[in-house]
């Protein structure tokens, strides 16, 4: 007798529907996307995340949305480097910087960040779109894991999620400071409640049929979102992550729940519902070039910005049209031409692919560029449409090229320095110059065949170039050619002087040198190529050596530099050999010369006496007596020491004593003035005073009057002198010999 009706209600969701479905479209896409991005809204809060930001933080989407952004990095992070940037950019203005972040996973990375206003009907700020993308690949090492009971009790309290112990009947054990936040109880409430007891009625079956199927062995682990009531009435989403504890003996113990706010996140997802112009945004946020191609006609579904700039389009004027006609300009894709493509790859094996290639930018230039393809695949799980990123990696791909350059440069002079300790220590064991000169030159062969050398070493004196005869024909050859040219043109002696003036080292070249001495010019003249360089101590320089080639070839800086590092290890052995040879040159000569000395002959000892006697006493202005018989030879000594004095170029004057009377002698010595004595009809100077710059011998200084000595005297003390009958004191710079 009963009368049932039934009432049937219908309501028009197809355009919801196809929100709905217009919004996992992109969604798909955004968490595709390989950079990290999210949406924050003017009160600091975050209103959705990719895939990505998840991903490096190691949190899920309800751990984070509906947070606040202060609660992701910390207050004091959040006010000091975050804040003023979303401030800023909340003001309608874009803002870029590069910062280095600690991520949870425990590395420290470069980060480009950029935030752009997301602006609520074209009109005001509502939020805005943070991406950020990875600029480094250095790593920092891991955290280390918390391991001891205070670190996880201290971690426990100061989570930045809600975090609680829940007994096998479902009673709250022990709960920290973020949950009684998220739920408006206080810590003691809670740990006297259940968990139903904060629980929506339509969840009310959640957390128990968890805890019976954890506590049978069925499962371990779960997550989920529900529905909870706050203190004050108000519902709160949260998303939960629980897992079984059991003791030893397999005996379930207690569950930790990690629960996240994500009431916002739940109302924001509710709001993109209906917001493409939002999607789009996101996109175009992306600082990389994006498109959106389908595989089946090639044609561009979606592109963003940065990618209509590329091309140098406006925006959504790629859309509809072919990728091949627009970034190669071609009529059929890139398969038909024998061109790799990584969307055709992508296609094959359902992957993601990546290569670099070269594309011109809008202003024609050759750029290259890291192409990587994501496939976007159906409910069937086929490719719908492949997602392709553009990366300018240009600067970046050449930084590698020299880096490679360096390395191998750096294995090459490392190579060098351990040949120049192997040839330093060789040539240390070199006891003559020709050695030495004659390794140097199978060194100079072996880097630079075809080639000749010119060892331009100054001798003991340095007054010259040695000829170096003894050494072999192939570096006396050219060194003695080399000399010739010199002498002829007249330029041997502004080569000698150059290499005595050198005070630092300086290399000339062919290929680095344009402004070179005339000397250096001539010798180089018949060679393509060549290069020179001083041989120097750290005192003093010792040489020149000269490198020419005859063919042309390129002599590198690392090349040069090596020839500069080894006679810098070698020029004190060439100097110490140079000296050597010329002590014995001058020990063979001194051989030589001990038979005479001047017009002096004589073998004897006594006669290497006197000689070692009359260079003793040449090198000074001291005043000599030279005694002997008559005949013996005492004006050619005098002659001998006057001959190897600095005086050897002035005049040498005899005055013999025992030849004049006593008046006459003193007018000889000094000289007499005009009408001095009968018969001075003019002025005449002295022996003393024509002998000026040079040197005066008085013989037969026995027979001199006293008177005479006197005045003799006078002029040895202070060289000064009066002429016989004049009152003008005169000066003369003589040394005085004596004989007797």
């Amino acid at each position: 007798g009963f009368t049932i009706q039934a009432v049937e209600h219908a309501r028009d969701i197809t355009r919801r529907k196809r929100a709905e479905e217009e919004l996992g479209r992109y969604k798909l896409i955004v968490s595709a996307v390989p950079d990290p991005m999210s949406f924050i809204d003017s009160n600091y809060t975050y209103r959705t995340v990719n895939d990505a930001y998840t991903e490096i933080f190691k949190r899920t989407r309800e751990e984070i949305i509906g947070h606040p952004v202060a609660e992701m990095f910390g207050t004091e992070i959040f006010e000091k480097k975050i804040k003023g940037h979303l401030d800023h950019c909340l003001t309608g203005e874009e803002v870029h910087y590069l910062d280095w972040l600690d991520f949870p996973d425990g590395k420290r990375r470069c980060m480009h960040i950029s935030y752009y206003p997301f602006f609520e009907n074209d009109e005001c700020v509502s939020g805005v779109v943070v991406n950020a993308r990875d600029t480094t690949d250095l790593e920092l090492a891991e955290e280390a894991l918390r391991a001891s009971e205070e670190r996880f009790r201290h971690a426990f309290e100061n989570a930045s999620i809600g975090m609680c112990l829940v007994d096998t009947e479902g009673r709250f054990v022990k709960v920290n400071n973020q949950m009684c936040e998220i739920f408006g109880y206080s810590q003691e409430e809670l740990e006297t409640m259940t968990v139903n007891d904060i629980t929506h009625p339509d969840y009310l079956d959640v957390s128990p049929r968890f805890i019976q199927q954890s506590s049978s062995g069925e499962i371990s682990h779960a997550e989920f979102e529900k529905q909870y009531y706050h203190k004050k009435g108000h519902i709160v989403w949260g998303q939960v992550t629980s897992s079984l504890v059991q003791d030893d003996s397999g005996t379930p113990r207690y569950f930790i729940s990690h629960v996240n706010d994500i009431t916002e996140r739940k109302s924001l997802e509710t709001q993109l519902q209906s917001s493409q112009a939002f999607s789009d945004k996101i996109i175009n946020s992306i600082t990389d070039n994006l498109i959106v191609v389908d595989p089946r006609t090639h044609a561009i579904v979606q592109a963003n910005d940065a990618f209509h700039s590329r091309v140098g389009l406006e925006p959504s004027n790629a859309v509809g049209m072919r990728c091949h006609e627009i970034m190669l300009d071609r009529p059929t894709p890139c398969a038909d031409y024998g061109i790799r493509c990584p969307m055709e790859e992508t296609v094959r094996t359902k992957g993601p692919a990546m290569s670099d290639k070269l594309y011109p930018n809008a202003a024609g230039e050759e750029r290259l560029l890291e192409v990587a393809t994501y496939p976007l695949l159906d409910s069937q799980g086929e490719i719908s449409s492949i997602i392709r990123l553009e990366r300018d990696v240009t600067e970046k791909r050449e930084m590698e090229k020299a880096l490679a350059f360096r390395s191998k440069e750096l294995q090459k002079t490392q190579h060098q320095l351990e040949t120049l300790f192997d040839i330093s220590r060789q040539v240390s064991a070199i006891e003559s110059l020709p050695e030495v000169v004659h390794f140097v030159q199978e060194i100079g062969q072996e880097i630079f065949p075809e080639s000749e050398m010119f060892f331009f070493l100054l001798d003991g004196e340095k007054q010259r170039f040695l000829e170096l005869e003894e050494c072999n024909f192939s570096t006396v050859e050219p060194l003695l050619r080399g000399i010739q040219e010199l002498e002829q043109s007249g330029l041997i002696s502004d080569f000698v002087q150059y290499v005595q003036n050198v005070k630092e080292m300086h290399i000339m070249s062919s290929e680095y040198s344009n402004d070179n001495p005339a000397f250096l010019s001539l010798l180089a003249k018949s060679y393509p190529s060549w290069f020179g360089l001083p041989i120097s101590t750290p005192h003093q320089c010792i040489g020149y050596f000269l490198l020419g080639s005859k063919i042309s070839q390129e002599h590198s800086r690392e090349d040069l530099h090596f020839f500069h590092n080894l006679f810098n290890q070698i020029a004190g052995d060439i100097h110490h050999l140079v000296r050597h040879d010329t002590e014995i040159n001058l020990l063979r000569q001194e051989v030589t010369e001990r038979t005479s000395h001047g017009e002096i002959i004589g073998q004897s000892d006594e006669m290497q006496k006197i000689y070692e006697l009359i260079d003793l006493v040449s090198g000074s202005d001291a005043t000599v007596l030279i005694a002997g018989e008559n005949g013996t030879g005492k004006e050619l000594v005098a002659q001998a020491i006057h001959r190897e004095s600095h005086r050897g170029s002035g005049p040498f004057i005899v005055a013999n004593c025992s030849a004049y009377s006593p008046a006459l002698l003193e007018s000889e010595l000094f000289g007499h003035e005009k009408g001095a004595f009968t018969g001075a009809i003019k002025r005449k100077k002295g022996r003393i005073e024509r002998a000026k710059g040079g040197t005066l011998l008085r013989d037969e200084i026995g027979d001199i009057a006293p008177a005479t000595q006197v005045l003799l005297l006078r002029f040895l003390q202070d060289h000064c002198f009066e002429r016989v009958g004049g009152e003008q004191t005169l000066e003369a710079d003589v040394r005085v010999l004596a004989a007797s």
